[in-house]
């Protein structure tokens, strides 16, 4: 253990110098040795990105993820669920659900999903469900984490099959991950052969995950929308559009708007479920169809296309769309 903290503090050091001599979203990625990767609590944990993903760890699915249901009757104090029981808990089979999946380093507290839990709750009638597979999901390493993904989204699929034999269709289904958590999400549509209603990816983790392996990650073939936010794209999430709607809020990529000098990307990252917590009851997150972030500054996409952004984004969307925010909440300009 004492060797592990030594390594990550020198990695950590080497990295935080390197970082300030250039701009993050000029670093590949995917061609460094390691990273630091901030959990959702901003500690950091440390990424090897030159080792092969170590074997999943996900031995136990019914305790290594759990399912914990709200409701209007029960806004506050969560009802665990289980695959195969969703016991004496409220669940309403002909009411929307969401799911909601947190990201490495996290759990089914996380701030983020708390603030959607409560915004959904306030505005609609419907069940929501907290996906907690922080056993899977726990640092140091990422790497496992990373392995522990579509083993998690597995079980969470078969969660759908369940749901969907007491009435809840799974086209009905709309699944939210930030990070890490957006690919189990993905995972989880595979796992149901694409009949899930929607994912929504905030900020999808780039990482050991490739772009020219949509089988390996979030794939607009998981679901029957796929709207993907990035804001920390090309050194936390991805850069390259891979859902059927991809919005770049300020260019996609970090230090966003109000993230002052952002080294590790936390900040920059976690503005996406920002914009979602936000956009539950705003529909003024308003992108422009275009080709490239410059395009979008020069004036070029003005007459393009306008759509929206976060939770009311239209499941008809396609393309890349771009958009402005204020530096703090309210982040929406409209």
């Amino acid at each position: 253990m004492n060797r592990l903290c030594t390594l990550f503090t020198f990695a950590a050091a080497t990295f935080f110098a390197a970082v300030e001599g250039a701009p993050s979203r000029e670093l590949d990625v995917q061609q460094r040795a390691w990273i630091v990767f901030p959990g959702e609590t901003e500690t950091a944990h440390l990424a090897m990105l030159s080792h092969p993903v170590n074997k999943p760890r996900l031995l136990q699915p019914n305790t290594d993820v759990t399912f914990h249901l709200y409701t209007r009757s029960n806004p506050d104090l969560a009802r665990q669920i289980w695959v195969g029981n969703v016991d004496s808990a409220p669940f309403d089979p002909s009411k929307e659900t969401k799911f909601l999946i947190h990201g490495f380093g996290a759990d089914a507290l996380s701030p983020w999903i708390i603030g959607v839990k409560n915004a959904l709750l306030e505005r609609f009638d419907c069940n929501v469900v907290s996906v907690d597979w922080s056993v899977a999901a726990q640092g140091p390493l990422y790497n496992e984490a990373r392995a522990n993904a579509a083993a998690t989204g597995e079980h969470v699929g078969a969660m759908y099959a369940y749901l969907d034999g007491l009435g809840q269709g799974v086209d009905g289904v709309h699944c939210v991950g930030f990070s890490l958590g957006a690919h189990v999400c993905g995972f989880s549509g595979k796992a149901v052969g694409g009949a899930l209603g929607r994912v929504t990816a905030l900020d999808p983790a780039l990482p050991l995950f490739a772009l020219d392996a949509p089988e390996a990650r979030l794939a607009t073939s998981d679901a029957a929308y796929v709207d993907v936010v990035h804001t920390c794209a090309g050194w936390l999430g991805f850069d390259a559009p891979i859902g059927h709607a991809d919005f770049y809020p300020n260019g996609g990529a970090s230090v966003q708007p109000g993230c002052a000098t952002d080294v590790t990307g936390h900040c920059s990252q976690h503005r996406a479920a920002e914009f979602f917590v936000e956009s539950i009851n705003s529909n003024n997150f308003i992108g422009r169809e275009c080709a490239s972030w410059s395009d979008f500054q020069n004036g070029l996409c003005d007459e393009s296309t306008r759509t929206v952004m976060g939770f009311s984004s239209d499941p008809s969307t396609r393309g890349t769309f771009f958009l402005v925010t204020a530096e703090t909440a309210p982040f929406a300009l409209g």
